[in-house]
């Protein structure tokens, strides 16, 4: 496994400090996006050092402390040991060029025109029964996908949500000697290592899954990935059972006339939400956030990682549609068109496979990108029922799902984009055209044949 560290901070140390492995030799910040478009620039130093220094166009810029080392929380025990600080500062508007020593650092472009999107990307390991053989690059590919991924040089990387799914130690020995629990170390195989060149190849939009939550790897999340301040009073590290805080969404400019529009739906569970309750009242007001951003572009992409109009399968039980929580909270304003006005495109995980739909009148062009590496879902019937909505009056009028690993490629042209759904050595599955200037949004697909 590689370690994180920068070319100015010696890490023999780390060596004898539980909860770590030994080093080997290179540099990994790493770059995130805020509201705004903001980009944060995050690394990883050890307890005894001070934060490095950026040159930002030829100028010195300091990094500061983000987060100090977390003591055990005693719940956790061993299995949740942050032994490091996260230094972060972020790059002037307009960055050109930076670096941190050797490194050089991804800035964001003017205008973006190639993006990657996935999403579900840990190695399962949950007791009694869900064991990836996280050993096997075929069972488990991520490594492989971050490579072919970097390798389409984009401008930005998407990631849906789910990040960390090395919950309990490994019982087979498909996994054996892996880490597991919460801490650094598990984040290290889980993401670091495995994500090592394509974090180094574009700025990411990071957003939260229900595997970052308080009771699971929330503490990572806010040290390393989160783009807000760092408040340890709401940041998990008090204790593993602290009580969530949604974040508010926030919009990251693609050019001039488009952006995303990042949502947190880490906290909305698989229960069904008691009509008028509190937790619906609270998301309703998140939606309502959501419409006034998307007044501000004229083209808005959802970004989330539970899906609001995607659909799922699960034998023996059928089919499954939208969060519960959240289409209780979107039935609350009932917007023209399910969603919020404006947006023309949702990006979604949590389920492990990737799906695109097309639906009747004005809706939104629905993706689901969680095939990056988790356990893949059972394979789905070759067709839907007649008729199937996902959400009330959300009609699906053409749908593709396929449950093999992989990422999505999404290309600009000129009055369209391009999206191709990928296999984990790069390989075109699936080529789309989108339309989303003038509604109806359209897609058109091709098949692999057609593709190559």
């Amino acid at each position: 496994m590689r370690l994180l560290f920068t070319g100015t901070v010696i890490w023999w140390f780390l060596a004898v400090v539980p909860g770590w492995a030994a080093p080997l030799p290179g540099t990994l910040p790493y770059v995130v996006l805020g509201p705004g478009g903001v980009a944060i620039v995050r690394d990883v130093v050890g307890p005894g050092q001070d934060c490095p220094s950026l040159d930002v166009d030829g100028h010195r810029l300091p990094m500061r402390l983000r987060a100090a080392p977390q003591p055990l929380l005693p719940e956790n025990g061993e299995h949740n040991r942050f032994p490091v600080k996260v230094c972060e500062a972020p790059l002037p508007k307009g960055a050109v060029r930076a670096s941190l020593g050797a490194t050089r650092l991804p800035v964001p472009s003017k205008r973006v025109n190639r993006i990657v999107v996935m999403g579900d990307s840990g190695c399962r390991m949950k007791w009694p029964s869900s064991f990836q053989d996280c050993d096997d690059p075929r069972a488990w590919p991520l490594a492989q996908v971050a490579r072919s991924a970097a390798a389409e040089h984009p401008d930005l990387v998407i990631h849906v949500g789910d990040y960390h799914y090395r919950e309990h130690p490994c019982v087979t020995d498909g996994c054996a000697d892996s880490p597991s629990g919460y801490g650094i170390d598990t984040w290290r195989a889980d993401f670091f290592d495995p994500m090592r060149p394509l974090l180094q190849a574009a700025p990411w939009v990071a957003v939260r899954g229900n595997h970052e939550t308080c009771a699971r790897a929330g503490q990572g999340w806010f040290r390393f990935l989160d783009v807000y301040p760092y408040d340890p009073e709401h940041a998990c590290a008090k204790e593993a059972l602290a009580e969530e805080v949604d974040a508010p969404p926030f919009a990251v400019p693609l050019g001039p006339r488009q952006q995303l529009i990042v949502f947190d739906s880490s906290g909305a569970g698989e229960g069904l939400p008691e009509p008028g309750s509190a937790a619906v009242t609270a998301m309703a007001t998140r939606w309502r956030e959501v419409a006034a951003l998307a007044g501000h572009r004229a083209q808005n992409w959802l970004v989330l990682h539970h899906p609001v109009l995607a659909y799922g399968y699960f034998p023996p039980k059928g089919y499954h549609t939208g969060n519960a929580l959240m289409t209780a909270a979107l039935a609350a304003d009932r917007f023209p068109a399910w969603l919020p006005d404006g947006i023309q495109l949702v990006l979604q995980g949590h389920i492990h496979t990737f799906e695109i739909n097309r639906f009747q009148g004005n809706q939104a062009v629905s993706i689901l990108a969680g095939f990056a590496g988790s356990q893949l879902e059972s394979p789905f019937p070759k067709t839907l029922p007649q008729p199937f909505q996902v959400a009330p009056e959300a009609w699906i009028a053409e749908s593709f799902s396929d449950q093999q690993f992989g990422y999505v490629l999404l290309e600009r042209h000129a009055g369209h984009w391009l999206l191709f759904e990928k296999s984990p050595d790069g390989q075109s599955r699936l080529r789309c055209t989108l339309t989303l200037e003038n509604t109806p949004y359209g897609v058109g697909c091709a098949s692999s044949a057609a593709v190559n």
